[in-house]
Order: structure tokens, then C-alpha cells, then sequence
């Protein structure tokens, strides 16, 4: 049985599943797969397996379709598009390490809104979508592509059934922190933050900036 095949198979059916879990835990808790369940439970084993065979399976793929399939007049664009994702992906496994193994596992307490937290109320899911929407882009094939957006659909459904989670354990700072910050990203609220932080450390920015109103 060809690879590709395996890959296809496994990684929509287990990407299909995480999708039908987080709907069914909206309707009803008793099915709630995420945020993760106790570890060693058959819950969290189920999610975690699905998780990552999903995500494995989309990388393999991707890069293969991509390496296989890399000419043509728009090999630069999809070049710049795997390079896209390639940040994006550092830029995940950065926030990772800076919530740390416990936290992202569910396990530990403390509402973190400092560095990244501050442009992003989910850095990891925000990084995680661009990293493989580009990604799927740059594979330039109808199974790698539709593979990868179940997947980036996966990670906004974990963003999105985590809430009322994060409401319950931290609540009225949680609600503070929401108002203020996006869930993923906003260029807007960016903008804001760098034109802050440039007049904060160059004064003749600021002074600059105000003398062309």
C-alpha cells in the first residue's frame, strides 16, 4: 500500500474525528476532548494520538508533494510560501517552550498574558494555522492542501472550545484579558503596539510621527 495513501487516509480520518469531538463537546461536556482530558485517561490518549497522527501526516505529505512536485512558473511563489511556514513553525515550537510542557498539556495554573501573550491570546494556535495553511499552500496538491486545511480547522476549533475552560479557571482576569487582546491576530492591534514601543524607545519617532498629523 502506497505511503501517500497511508498518510491521506490516516491523517483525514483522524483530523475528521478531532472535528466531530469538539462539536459533540460543545453540545454536551461528557464529550469533550479539549482541553485535554486527565492524562492516562482513554480521552486524552484518543486526543493526543489523533492530534499527532494528524499533524504528522500533513508534514510528511506536504514536504513530499512539495519536493516532488517543485517546478513551473510558480515555483518562487510556492518557495515563498514554504519559507512562510517554515518561520511560522520556529515561531510554534517558541511559544511552546516559553508556556512551557505542563501548561500545554492543561496541567498547570496561572493566566500568562506577558510577551507574546500581549499581540495574541493564542500564540501557539496562530503560529501552528499560518504555519501549515502556507504549508498546504506550497504543496501545491489537492490531497496535501485539503489535508492541511482539516488541520488548521482542528487548531481554531481548539482555540475556540478552550474558552469557556480558560472563563471557568481564571475567571474575571480571563474576561479582562479577552476584551483586550485577539484570539489569534490583529494587524491593527499590532500596529498599535509597534507604534508604541517605537516612540517609547525613539522619542524623535514619536515627534516625527506627530508633526505630520
Amino acid at each position: 500500500m502506497p505511503i501517500d495513501f497511508i498518510l491521506i487516509i490516516s491523517g483525514g480520518a483522524s483530523a475528521l474525528l478531532l472535528i466531530a469531538g469538539m462539536l459533540a463537546g460543545q453540545i454536551d461536556v461528557a464529550w469533550r476532548i479539549w482541553p485535554a482530558p486527565p492524562v492516562g485517561s482513554l480521552k486524552s490518549f484518543a486526543f493526543w494520538t489523533l492530534f499527532r497522527t494528524s499533524n504528522v501526516s500533513v508534514l510528511i505529505l506536504a514536504a513530499e508533494r512539495f519536493l516532488t512536485t517543485l517546478s513551473g512558473p510558480l515555483t518562487p511563489i510556492r518557495v515563498a510560501l514554504a519559507a512562510i511556514s517554515f518561520i511560522a513553525g520556529v515561531a510554534y515550537v517558541y511559544t511552546l517552550w516559553s508556556l512551557g510542557r505542563k501548561a500545554t498539556y492543561c496541567q498547570a495554573s496561572g493566566l500568562e498574558t506577558t510577551g507574546v501573550y500581549r499581540w495574541t491570546r493564542n500564540p501557539q494556535y496562530a503560529t501552528a494555522i499560518l504555519a501549515f495553511t502556507a504549508l498546504g499552500l506550497s504543496a501545491w496538491s489537492w490531497d496535501a492542501t485539503l489535508l492541511a486545511a482539516a488541520l488548521v480547522i482542528v487548531y481554531a476549533l481548539m482555540a475556540r472550545t478552550e474558552e469557556p475552560w480558560l472563563e471557568a479557571r481564571y475567571g474575571r482576569a480571563y474576561l479582562d484579558y479577552k476584551k483586550d487582546v485577539p484570539r489569534f491576530f490583529n494587524i491593527r492591534h499590532a500596529a498599535s503596539e509597534l507604534h508604541a514601543l517605537l516612540a517609547l524607545k525613539v522619542p524623535a519617532f514619536a515627534n516625527t510621527h506627530r508633526s505630520k498629523r
